[in-house]
């Protein structure tokens, strides 16, 4: 197989990372050896890279910062959670009324206020899961958006 300068030029990020297998660390030390103008040239590169580079200077939290926005936005808050709980909770509670209120002579406003508010909390409930659902398909779909 012929190794080129270009080969070479692909792989020296990596070398330079540190991130390069020992094979490739071996292939590009013996391709340098082989053609040391060229070796030369890459080092001439690299000492003028680092003198022009800056790193910029990050809060020493960052990546925690990252980690929960990432979390946040992979999960969002857990308002889906809570608005499932809130559902269940009145549409039991409207049944309850039904069971507790089994004569005739109550009047039945407490159940069709509970199950007015069942209703508005899963309809809350299945909007924000169409909403996540969505904004998650949307950024599957378009990554770099």
């Amino acid at each position: 197989m012929n190794i080129t300068r270009e080969v070479i030029i692909d792989l020296w990020p990596a070398y330079t990372a540190g991130e390069a297998s020992a094979d490739t660390r071996a292939l590009i030390e013996e391709f340098l050896q082989q053609d040391t103008e060229f070796a030369r040239l890459l080092q001439e590169k690299v000492d003028e890279d680092l003198l022009t580079s800056t790193v910029p200077l990050l809060p020493p939290d960052r990546e925690a910062q990252a980690l929960n926005q990432t979390k946040r936005q992979l999960h969002g808050w857990d308002w889906s959670l809570i608005l499932w709980l809130m559902s269940i909770s009145f549409t039991a509670q409207a049944f309850g009324r039904i069971i507790a209120d089994t004569s005739w002579d109550v009047s039945p406003r407490n159940f069709i206020i509970m199950v007015v508010i069942a209703a508005v909390f899963w309809c809350a409930y299945f909007i924000r899961r169409a909403w996540i659902r969505r904004k998650f398909y949307k950024k599957i779909m378009k990554p770099d958006a």
